[in-house]
C-alpha cells in the first residue's frame, strides 16, 4: 500500500529505510535474473529524541546519523523507499457494491471520506479494490496526513537520494510475509525499542494492528537502573546475562517484561477475535526484541500457538559477505527495511 508519490527509475535496485526512534536501518536489494538479492544492510543508533512518535524532530542529528550509515554501506542505488509508522496512518477495509467504471474512483473516495476521521483535504489516500464476489468489492485503503508525508519529501529534497515510494510499514511487512510463506491468517509481533506492534492478516493482507508503548528499552533502562551502570553497558548485557548476581537481576527484569508483553499481546489477540471472529493460524516474531534469549519458545508456550522467526533466505538471496548468523539478524531486526527495499519486486 503506497501513496501517490512514486518516481520509477527502473527495477535495478532500491534502498529500504526503517526510521525508528532508536535507530535507522537501511537495506539494499537488487533483482538479478529471477532472484532477489539483499546486497547490504546496516543500522546506526539515533541520538535520543531525534525521532519522536514517527516524526523527525531534529533534522540535523538525523542527517548526521543517516550519512554515517550511508557512507558505511556505500550502496549503489539512490532510489529510496520509506515507511510510515502504523500509529501515524489510518487503514481499513470497506465493502462497495457495483459501480460503473467511470464513477469507480469517485465512489471509492466518497466511501473513504465518510469513513476516515480526518478532513479529506488534509490526507493522502491510496486504495486497492478486491473483488470478493460478482459485483461486490472490498476496498483496502490507507491514509496518511499530508503534513507528515510532505515533511519527509522536503527533508530528502536536497539529498542525492530520490524517494521512490512512501509506504505504510504494516503493509510492507505483511507483503513480505506473504511473499515468503503465502497468503494466510497470521499474527506478526514486532518488538521494537520503545514500542511493540502486533499485526493481524488474512489472505488479502493486513486486517488489524495494535501498537503499545512497551519495548526492549524497558529492559535496557531497568538493567541500567538496577545494576547502576551506563545504558551502553546495559545494552551489552541484556542479550547475554552473566552467570552471577547481575544475571539473576537481569532475568528478573525479563520475567516482568515478558509477563506484561504477553498480556498486551493477548489483549490485542482478543480485540482482533472479537472484531473479526477468527484467530490467526500462525505467529511470527521480529524486531530487536526478537533477540531476547528464549523468547520464541516463551511466546509459543504462553500464547498456545506456533511462534516462528522468519527465514528470508527461503526466497531471498544474500550477498556473499553475509554469513548465516548475520542473515538471521537481518531477518529479525532488519525485516522492515528489507520489506521496503524489495517492495517493487514483489508487488
Amino acid at each position: 500500500m503506497f501513496f501517490p508519490l512514486r518516481v520509477f527509475g527502473g527495477k535495478k535496485g532500491f534502498l529500504g529505510l526503517d526510521i525508528g526512534s532508536y535507530a535507522l536501518k537501511m537495506a539494499e536489494a537488487h533483482q538479478k535474473g529471477a532472484s532477489l538479492v539483499v546486497t547490504s544492510f546496516g543500522q546506526v543508533r539515533l541520538p535520543p529524541d531525534t525521532v519522536v512518535e514517527g516524526t523527525i524532530k531534529d533534522p540535523e542529528r538525523f542527517w548526521e546519523a543517516f550519512n554515517r550509515l550511508w557512507q558505511n554501506l556505500k550502496p549503489r542505488s539512490k532510489q529510496l523507499n520509506l515507511g510510515l509508522y502504523a500509529y501515524t496512518t489510518f487503514y481499513d477495509r470497506i465493502p462497495l457494491g457495483f459501480v460503473e467504471a467511470e464513477d469507480f474512483d469517485q465512489a471509492v473516495l466518497s466511501e473513504i471520506e465518510s469513513f476516515v476521521p480526518f478532513d479529506i483535504e488534509d490526507i493522502y489516500i491510496d486504495y486497492v479494490p478486491i473483488l470478493k464476489e460478482e459485483n461486490k468489492y472490498e476496498i483496502v485503503f490507507a491514509t496518511a496526513k499530508k503534513e507528515q508525508v510532505d515533511a519527509l519529501l522536503e527533508l530528502f529534497s536536497a539529498s542525492p537520494f530520490r524517494i521512490n515510494a512512501i509506504d505504510v510499514d504494516v503493509f510492507a511487512v505483511a507483503n513480505l510475509f506473504e511473499y515468503l510463506y503465502g497468503p494466510r491468517a497470521r499474527m506478526i509481533i514486532d518488538i521494537g525499542f520503545s514500542k511493540t506492534l502486533v499485526i493481524f492478516t488474512d489472505k488479502f493482507g493486513p486486517l488489524f494492528s495494535r501498537e503499545f508503548n512497551y519495548g526492549l528499552g524497558y529492559v535496557t533502562r531497568n538493567i541500567a537502573q538496577e545494576l547502576d551502570i551506563p545504558l551502553e553497558e546495559a545494552e551489552r548485557l541484556q542479550f547475554s546475562p552473566p552467570e552471577d548476581e547481575r544475571g539473576y537481576a537481569i532475568r528478573e527484569i525479563y520475567t516482568e517484561f515478558l509477563r506484561n508483553l504477553v498480556e498486551e499481546i493477548e489483549n490485542s489477540h482478543n480485540i482482533f477475535k472479537g472484531k473479526y471472529y477468527f484467530a490467526p493460524d500462525e505467529g511470527f516474531v521480529i524486531g530487536g526484541g526478537s533477540n531476547i534469549p528464549g523468547i520464541k519458545e516463551f511466546l509459543k508456550e504462553q500464547l498456545k500457538m506456533d511462534i516462528q522467526e522468519p527465514e528470508l533466505n527461503t526466497k531471498i538471496r544474500f550477498a556473499k559477505n553475509f554469513d548465516p548468523e548475520y542473515q538471521r539478524l537481518v531477518g529479525l531486526t532488519g525485516f522492515t527495511a528489507v520489506a521496503q527495499a524489495i517492495r517493487e519486486f514483489i508487488a
